[in-house]
């Protein structure tokens, strides 16, 4: 398998923003428009390299816009952020010209016509007046990762992955639910990850709730832990079990079903195939287990990026796997779930997040060994 590493030279960045820039100048020579304005938080971050333009946390919009032209790229912003701008986001070293208008006057609109005139075609990822919605367009441009883009992904899930399962393997009974998302954030925060997404789910919560929100229950037997970070825009997500003496038989192979159907989905995700394939394999997987009809109690998962999720996958919406593009799936029959992120390579999946404390089940999957979580007990 092909070696990724995480370059955050601005020599890299900047090979990458250049490859980005000519797939964005390409949209606009087919959809006959002038310039493409970015604001989208996940956007900022895939054009820059993985730049940072969030002030609040978990809000879609962020404080510095990107607009592309044919001939030019600016980044637009306030006074407020501009210094900042250019001595950490080094905007303008990346290549960018950097724009700034005072803090009370939004200029935006007068800078966008300044560059491309009042009759320009202009397209927005967010609402404009007059601009045409570029929002999927923006999207599939995501959908293939670069080499330096799957750097950062594996550090990002080799780092996250460790960060769980440490704080997972020191939670006791009596722990709260609560207390593990603290210990999490505090694990994660320190190399730079933040997380968009927190389930915690004990004992009979698991059973009862899918989406299992982090309450002040108490831990006795087990503990589900389902959690989405973040790394320079990108996002990935993990599920760990955690039991307190040995699982019941029954348990243990439900949990192992579980995990072999989210293997076989990614087993039928190839390159040049329909997704639906994997949503349908899994459906044909279920049914064989015994549990004909589970797959309509949860969503399957799908392909992911800068977002959580681009879509979820479905008999109505579905499309081409692509070179390199992540998909993140998570079967689930009631009482377990599985969910590690992969990369859909030429050579195989190639896993973002997998077992660094945990169990290992070691599966071959399309010729290739890849590292499946257990259940950990203590």
């Amino acid at each position: 398998m092909k070696a990724y590493k995480e370059d955050s030279s601005i020599k890299a960045r900047k090979e990458e923003i250049d490859i980005k820039l000519k797939r964005v100048r390409k949209a606009l020579d087919e959809k006959s428009w002038d310039a493409l304005l970015i604001n989208k938080c996940e956007a900022f971050a895939w054009i820059t390299a993985g730049g940072d333009s969030i002030m609040t946390r978990y809000v879609e919009g962020g404080v510095i816009s990107i607009l592309i032209t044919k001939t030019a790229q600016y980044a637009i912003t306030n006074i407020i952020e501009y210094q900042r701008a250019l001595d950490e986001e080094v905007l303008d070293k990346l290549g960018f010209e950097v724009l700034s208008s005072e803090w009370f006057e939004n200029k935006t609109m007068e800078h966008i016509t300044r560059i491309i005139g009042k009759d320009g075609k202009l397209a927005s990822d967010v609402p404009m007046p007059g601009a045409a919605d570029a929002g999927t367009v923006i999207s599939k441009m995501q959908y293939s990762l670069l080499d330096n883009e799957i750097g950062r992904y594996l550090h990002l899930g080799e780092t996250f992955s460790h960060a769980i399962e440490e704080v997972m393997t020191d939670v006791k009974p009596g722990d709260i639910e609560r207390d593990i998302v603290g210990r999490i954030n505090n694990a994660i925060w320190k190399h730079g990850i933040d997380a968009v997404l927190y389930l915690v789910a004990a004992d009979e919560r698991i059973w009862n709730y899918r989406h299992c929100i982090p309450t002040d229950k108490k831990i006795k037997d087990i503990v589900m832990v389902c959690c989405n970070g973040r790394y320079k825009g990108l996002i990935t997500k993990i599920t760990r079990f955690l039991c307190f003496g040995e699982p019941s038989k029954e348990f243990t192979k439900q949990y192992e079903q579980t995990l072999e159907i989210e293997n076989r989905m990614i087993a039928a995700t190839q390159i040049g195939k329909s997704n639906l394939i994997p949503f349908e394999t899994a459906i044909k997987a279920y049914e064989e287990f015994g549990y004909k009809d589970m797959w309509k109690v949860h969503h399957q998962g799908g392909p992911q990026g800068y977002t959580n999720g681009y879509y979820l996958m479905n008999h109505d919406t579905h499309e081409l796997v692509v070179k390199n593009q992540c998909y993140c799936y998570n079967p689930s029959i009631t009482g377990t779930k599985t969910e590690d992120a992969f990369i859909v390579t030429d050579e195989g999946p190639l896993m973002i997040t997998k077992p660094v404390l945990f169990p290992e089940h070691k599966v071959i999957i399309n010729g290739i060994e890849v590292s499946r979580p257990g259940i950990f007990v203590r």
